[in-house]
C-alpha cells in the first residue's frame, strides 16, 4: 500500500502524538508499505526528507504568522533551551513585524480555518501527484482534520486517527458549546471510511445517541506508548537526595484538570511524620494550588520547568517512583502512563475522579499504587512509598501486560484496517 499520514502539524519539534504517527508509519515501511507523512511545520523550513524508512513532508502556509513562529522558534532556540518565555521581550524589539504577527496569531482576532483550508488543499494536491491509496488523517488541531477531510474526500478512501479527545467535552467550561463539538465531529465522522479512536471515547460514543451511528466503523485502541526508552547522554535534570524517597511528576501542572493539592495534603502529613519525602514537579504549571506547599516545604516540594524529552527520560529513569496526576476528564487517558510503564518503575497514581478512564491500566501494572484523591488512604500510602522504592520490572513484562499499547500492535491493526478499507 501507498499510504498518506497527514497530521496537521508537522514542526521540528513535532508533539509526541505526532512522533508516534511516525513510528507506526516506519513499522508498516518496514512491513513493505509507502509511507509518507506530511504536515504544516511552522517552526522549521518547509521540505521533504526520508526518516527512518518514511518520506517526511513539511509544508510552509505561506502565511506571515507562520513565517513569524518560524523566526521566532529560531531566535529562541539560539539563546539556549526553554528560552521562549524570555525570549518574547528581546524578539519583539529586534522584529517587531513578526512580534506584531504573532500576537495575532494568539489573539482571538485569528481564525484558524484560514490556515486549516490552505493545509487541506496542500495535502489534496500532494495525494493526486503521488497517487496515494488510502489516507490517515490524525488530529488534534480539530480545523485541520476536517479541510483535509473535505479535500480528499472521493478520492481516496479515509481513516481518522483521534489521537486526543476532541468533541463531547465534559468539562463545565465546554459544556455550553457540547452540541455544536458534537454537530462538527460528527460531520467529520461521516467523511471517514474508518475511524480509529480512544478507548475512553469509544465507550463514551456508545452511550451517545449523535455519536451511536458512527461507531459500527470504529476501532478502540489504546495511545501506543509501550516502547523501550529511548535513552540518551542527555543527562538528568537534578541530582536526587539518595537518602529520601524522590517522586517525580512530569508534565503539565494545572488546577483545571489535574490540580496536586489533596495530594500534596496527604504528603505533607507524611512528611510532618518524618518520612524523608521528596517530591519534584518536572515541566510547565499554571497551578496555583502547588505554590504554598512549595513555600512550607521547600526542601522537600520542588518545581522545575520543562526541558527536552531527552532529559525528561533521562530524569525519570533515577528517580524512585513516579508520579502520575490523572485528569477530571473521563474521556483522556494521559499518554505518559505508559512511558512511565515502559521504564518499569513503581508508579503512583492519584485518581481525581471516581470512574477514571486510566485505572483500569494502574490496575494491571504491577508496581502501582492509586491514591483515590477524595478519600486518599495516607497508611496505605507510606506503606507503598517505603516497600516499592527500589522495586522494578522488566520491559519484556510490561509489554506482555500492555500488548495493546504497543507499537508492533498498533502498526498490526493499522495494516488491517487499511487493507479492509480498500
Amino acid at each position: 500500500m501507498k499510504i498518506l499520514f497527514a497530521t496537521g502539524k508537522l514542526n521540528a519539534g513535532f508533539s509526541a502524538t505526532n512522533k508516534i504517527i511516525t513510528q507506526i508509519a516506519a513499522q508498516l515501511s518496514e512491513k513493505g508499505h509507502s509511507c509518507t507523512v506530511c504536515g504544516l511545520a511552522s517552526d522549521c523550513k518547509g521540505g521533504t526528507s526520508t526518516e527512518n524508512g518514511v518520506t517526511m513532508v513539511r509544508m510552509n502556509s505561506g502565511l506571515m504568522v507562520d513565517k513569524a513562529q518560524q523566526a521566532f522558534d529560531s531566535y529562541s532556540a539560539a539563546i539556549g533551551e526553554n528560552a521562549r518565555a524570555s525570549a518574547r521581550k528581546g524578539f519583539m524589539l529586534r522584529h517587531p513585524i513578526y512580534g506584531a504577527a504573532l500576537v495575532y496569531r494568539y489573539s482571538s482576532l485569528f481564525d484558524n480555518n484560514k490556515r486549516a483550508q490552505i493545509y487541506g488543499n496542500m495535502v489534496k494536491e500532494l495525494a493526486v501527484r503521488e497517487k496515494f491509496d488510502v489516507a490517515v488523517i490524525s488530529y488534534m488541531p480539530f480545523a485541520e482534520a476536517m479541510y483535509t477531510a473535505k479535500a480528499l474526500k472521493g478520492i481516496l478512501p479515509i481513516c481518522l486517527y483521534q489521537a486526543d479527545p476532541w468533541g463531547l467535552h465534559r468539562d463545565k467550561t465546554l459544556a455550553a458549546n457540547e452540541a455544536e463539538h458534537i454537530a462538527q465531529e460528527t460531520e467529520l465522522f461521516s467523511f471517514a471510511d474508518h475511524i480509529i479512536t480512544t478507548c475512553a471515547l469509544y465507550r463514551l460514543y456508545l452511550e451517545h445517541p449523535e455519536y451511536k451511528p458512527y461507531c459500527h466503523k470504529m476501532t478502540a485502541m489504546n495511545f501506543p506508548n509501550i516502547r523501550p526508552a529511548q535513552y540518551s547522554n542527555a543527562g538528568c535534570v537534578f541530582d536526587f537526595d539518595k537518602d529520601s524517597i524522590n517522586l517525580l511528576f512530569c508534565g503539565l501542572l494545572e488546577d483545571e484538570y489535574r490540580s496536586p493539592e489533596l495530594f500534596l495534603s496527604a504528603a505533607a502529613h507524611l512528611i510532618d511524620g518524618g518520612l524523608p519525602l521528596k517530591i519534584h514537579f518536572l515541566g510547565t504549571s499554571t497551578s496555583k494550588a502547588i505554590v504554598p506547599f512549595i513555600k512550607k516545604y521547600p526542601q522537600n516540594i520542588l518545581h522545575h520547568q520543562a526541558v527536552s524529552l531527552e532529559k525528561a527520560v533521562a530524569t525519570m529513569e533515577k528517580a524512585d517512583i513516579l508520579l502520575n496526576i490523572s485528569n477530571t476528564l473521563d474521556n483522556q487517558v494521559p499518554s505518559k502512563i505508559f512511558d512511565y510503564f515502559s521504564l518499569g518503575k513503581p508508579v503512583l497514581n492519584v485518581q481525581k475522579i471516581e470512574n477514571c478512564p486510566s485505572r483500569e491500566y494502574f490496575d494491571r501494572y504491577p508496581l502501582a499504587f492509586t491514591l483515590c484523591d477524595c478519600n486518599p488512604d495516607i497508611e496505605g500510602l507510606r506503606e507503598f512509598l517505603v516497600s516499592f522504592k527500589d522495586r522494578r520490572t522488566d520491559f519484556e513484562t510490561v509489554s506482555g501486560l500492555f500488548r495493546d499499547a504497543t507499537l508492533e500492535y498498533a502498526a498490526e491493526k493499522y495494516e488491517e484496517i487499511l487493507t479492509d478499507i480498500l
